[in-house]
């Protein structure tokens, strides 16, 4: 297979398409690495020397790409635009919520290379947040986690610091692929947790398995739950606590946090 170079590829159109497709304009991928971050779309890529419209109407009614579930974002790589297509292509971007959006780069000869500029991108529309209403629940989560950070800090356990939110679990990584800390929160209930929390790796959870009683000689009784209908599975330690007194959210704190402690300590004995 010849390789084309830089300099052949502006001889033909196919020509122009084969060096695209070997080599991917890392100036395109960097300036629509953004949009796709936020949106999640795919990229259809249109190549023309001369900047036909036709290629534009042929890409968009492609059955692949009618089939897509967003409307993607489209490339159009070009070496001559033409400015009343440009135009067009300009109200297509303004007149769009965010749904449609449209590239053009211009590619050219750079010595013995081929750089890009870009010619024309849609406006980066950043989505409205509604604002988030917190509930007498969420308050409470939100109170005892702040508590609970404070706590963490006083404590000097870094590894087991969080964000105070409005939600009833905290996750606190350990090192282990796939695997994580989960402090939980119950309201409702009045119960504080520490949990090990295992994704998508039964295998892990029959090895511990093997050892429960050791375990739970050292922890006390733990929930275990590995359901064949889920991918995930978790061992849980509870302790039931009383949410309706806020002055003792740090006694309920360093408990969970000394929980989490042990927790990790012991499962590692056992993995």
């Amino acid at each position: 297979m010849t390789t084309i170079t830089a300099e052949q590829a502006l001889k033909s159109k196919q020509n122009f398409s084969e060096f695209l497709e070997n080599n991917t304009p890392v100036q395109v991928t960097s300036t629509i690495a953004d949009y796709q971050a936020k949106s999640g779309k795919v990229v259809v890529t249109l190549t023309d020397l001369t900047q036909n419209f036709d290629t534009f109407v042929d890409v968009v009614n492609d059955p692949t790409v009618l089939e897509l579930p967003q409307k993607p974002y489209f490339a159009w790589i070009v070496t001559t635009p033409k400015e009343r297509i440009m135009n067009v292509l300009r109200t297509i971007n303004d007149g769009s919520t965010g749904d449609l959006g449209i590239f053009v780069f211009k590619a050219f000869l750079n010595g013995d290379k081929m750089d890009f500029e870009c010619l024309l991108k849609p406006e980066l529309k950043e989505k409205q947040k509604r604002e988030k209403t917190i509930t007498k629940t969420g308050g409470i989560q939100y109170d005892y986690w702040k508590v609970y950070s404070e706590v963490c800090d006083e404590m000097g356990e870094g590894d087991y610091q969080i964000k105070p939110a409005s939600q009833h679990y905290q996750n606190i990584p350990i090192g282990l692929k796939g695997a994580y800390i989960k402090q939980t929160m119950s309201v409702k209930d009045n119960y504080i947790a520490s949990e090990l929390f295992i994704g998508d790796n039964k295998q892990l959870f029959a090895d511990l398995k093997e050892h429960e009683k050791e375990i739970e000689k050292e922890l006390g009784a733990m929930t275990w739950d590995c359901k064949d209908s889920n991918k995930s599975c978790f061992i849980r330690r509870t302790i039931f606590v009383d949410f309706t007194n806020p002055d003792r959210y740090a006694e309920f704190a360093k408990q969970q946090i000394e929980l989490a402690i042990k927790v990790r300590e012991t499962f590692f004995k056992y993995i």
